[in-house]
């Protein structure tokens, strides 16, 4: 499983030839306390600076479309409750939508108030989603840390910056977004290196069949597709396969690509060639 999962990465980054974009908005990700704290946030529609976020419960679909021209994606944390599956399912999508960089911001930090291990869990917290940045090779040893505000509970805590306006002022260095430079594609049937979601990963994943429809994500484009295949595809394999779309798609080759089921995350892969 492990080796397979490294193959598909593999892939997605030899296809990724880029040159550099101009900066786009930065997008909050992640729990819904998201919209919150971009309702509280004064400079984030700056002139330097523009800050979106998906609409509150969207669909997989909608928060790629949202993150596509973002040069910086916010993973936004309550840090009463800790990562919730939609953590896991952000980073995934700000990948495949190839933003550059992600931080972790905790929110609702005033909830840890008064609690003797507050420290210790904030910890475990911050850990944990690490590993998540890691496992999608999206930096988790380099993601800075914000939080919205600081407690009597925890001394001395290790961050990059308190409130929104430290972490916009500490996001503006970060590297310009880039997009895929290789031979351009535009038809309704291609194929791609597909890795399919393990239950673990994903609770709406499901085998994958000849003429399964499945919601398709590519490029800024929400479709319906069709999969062509002789042998169905398990939970947890990458597989080079064949897809047909509803109308044309208009995307370089080494596009990072996302499946979604009832609104959630399935499949994530790469434009591979046309079929």
């Amino acid at each position: 499983m492990h080796s397979t999962r490294i193959l598909f990465f593999y892939l997605a980054a030899l296809l990724s030839i880029s040159f550099p974009l101009r900066a786009h908005d930065i997008v909050l990700l992640g729990d819904e306390s998201r919209t919150r704290l971009l309702a509280s946030c004064k400079m984030c529609q700056g002139q330097m600076v523009t800050v979106a976020t998906p609409r509150s419960r969207a669909s997989a679909q909608d928060v790629a479309s949202s993150a596509h021209k973002a040069r910086h994606a916010v993973i936004v944390i309550d840090a009463s409750v800790g990562p919730l599956p939609v953590a896991r399912e952000h980073i995934l999508i700000a990948r495949q939508a190839g933003v550059p960089s992600l931080s972790l911001m905790f929110t609702n930090m005033n909830r840890l108030e008064g609690m003797q291990d507050a420290g210790e869990l904030l910890e475990l917290e911050e850990l944990e989603v690490r590993e998540l940045l890691d496992k999608y090779e999206m930096g988790g040893d380099k993601a800075m840390v914000f939080h919205d505000a600081s407690i009597r509970s925890i001394k001395r805590l290790h961050t990059n910056g308190v409130g929104m306006e430290a972490m916009l002022r500490a996001v503006q260095a970060l590297p310009e977004r880039k997009v895929h430079s290789l031979e351009p594609f535009s038809g309704t049937r291609f194929l791609a290196h597909l890795y399919l979601l393990t239950p673990q990963e994903s609770k709406f994943t499901a085998p994958l069949s000849n003429a399964s429809s499945i919601g398709l994500w590519i490029n800024g484009q929400s479709l319906r597709a069709r999969v062509r295949t002789k042998q169905a595809v398990q939970p947890g394999s990458v597989r080079e396969l064949e897809f047909e779309t509803d109308k044309p798609i208009v995307a370089p080759i080494g596009s990072r690509l996302l499946l979604e089921q009832s609104g959630n995350i399935v499949g994530a892969g790469v434009l591979s060639r046309g079929g």
